[in-house]
């Protein structure tokens, strides 16, 4: 009888999946309807048309002298009105990178000179200024998912010379004799950003793809007429020339000025990153590699210290004659050993576990 049953029970069973089936299919047609695509800036291009606004973002202040990170804004630049923090793709945002939008209003295929504001320094604004230049800071931007980078001419030791980059600008220098204007171990702040955006263009997609982001960066001293005006400045500075005297960091008020100039680039969207293969050779962080090092040390110590105490323990135990009786039954870590080869409860589980945290890791790096 039960054998008659059973054809009968997978019948209804069959039945009733049939049944279950179009309300399962409609509801996965719901949530895929509802689903949100996420895109990762960075990965895919973006096509820019004439007048549309690209967007400059700020990152951070750097030095190879102290090793210590600053915040843009934690010196006295132009402000935006609102800030908004924004990560331009995953190795940011695993990295903690704070990234914010700038004042700096920049449209494609227009080049023009801007004033960006007018900021009036306090005597801490001033010591903090003209130390994060005796310190030789650097200033970085970020447009189109693109580090600003300065270009140089390197000789070779051929004789050749050969185009070099730094990321980043300088945020100022030291006057010298050899700098006309200047005077010596004087701190000079640059106020007036050259922005030069390298473009390509294609058939095979309509507008154009930012493949190079370059600045120039110059120490102006800009004058203007009568009172300030935020609306109208009318500044007597322009256009820029080589006579003109440099900013001073000690100054009661600094005039940041930008102007933006658009080559075209036979460089294609996929080999923009190549130029920064030759970067110049930064100072090498000894105090973090040092200090790295003393952590794994000091930390392996302890491990192998509390292994080895643990060991010697045991094999006292099993060695003392007296307590060989009781010890007849394993006890401590030989309770483990046939456990090594055996399989996890929920192996798939798992092993997805550990391969999608390694591919995370991974991307944190190379991204």
């Amino acid at each position: 009888e039960e054998q008659r049953a059973a054809p009968g029970a997978n019948i209804v069973a069959l039945h009733s999946l049939a049944r279950t089936m179009p309300r399962l299919a409609a509801r996965a047609l719901a949530l895929i309807a509802s689903a949100q695509a996420f895109y990762l800036p960075g990965v895919a291009p973006r096509d820019y048309m004439d007048s549309d606004k690209v967007e400059i973002r700020v990152h951070k202040l750097s030095s190879p002298r102290t090793h210590l990170p600053f915040d843009y804004y934690s010196l006295p630049f132009c402000r935006p009105d609102n800030l908004v923090k924004q990560a331009e793709n995953l190795g940011e945002v695993l990295h903690g990178a704070v990234i914010q939008n700038s004042p700096y209003e920049v449209f494609m295929g227009r080049s023009e000179f801007r004033i960006a504001c007018r900021v009036e320094l306090t005597k801490a604004q001033k010591i903090t200024l003209s130390q994060r230049v005796r310190q030789d800071y650097r200033v970085h931007l970020i447009m189109d998912n693109l580090p600003a980078a300065t270009k140089m001419i390197a000789e070779m030791a051929d004789g050749t010379k050969k185009d070099m980059y730094d990321r980043g600008f300088r945020l100022g220098f030291l006057g010298s004799k050899d700098i006309p204007g200047t005077e010596p171990t004087k701190p000079y702040v640059n106020n007036h950003l050259r922005f030069i955006v390298k473009y390509h263009r294609s058939d095979t997609f309509p507008g154009s793809r930012i493949v190079g982001f370059e600045v120039e960066a110059y120490s102006v001293k800009h004058t203007y007429e009568g009172q300030w005006d935020e609306k109208s400045p009318k500044l007597t500075s322009v256009p820029l020339r080589p006579d003109l005297a440099p900013m001073l960091a000690w100054s009661n008020e600094i005039v940041y000025t930008y102007d933006v100039v658009w080559e075209h680039s036979p460089i294609a969207w996929a080999s923009r990153w190549d130029l920064y293969l030759y970067m110049g050779d930064d100072q090498v962080h000894w105090f973090s590699i040092l200090n790295s090092l003393v952590i794994v040390l000091l930390l392996s110590g302890i491990v192998a210290m509390i292994m080895v105490r643990t060991l010697r323990r045991d094999l006292a135990e099993y060695n003392s004659v007296e307590e060989k009786e009781e010890l007849l039954e394993e006890s401590g870590w030989k309770l483990v050993h046939a456990d090594v080869l055996r399989p996890p409860p929920l192996a798939a589980w798992l092993a997805t576990t550990i391969g999608t945290g390694m591919q995370v890791l991974c991307m944190s790096f190379i991204s």
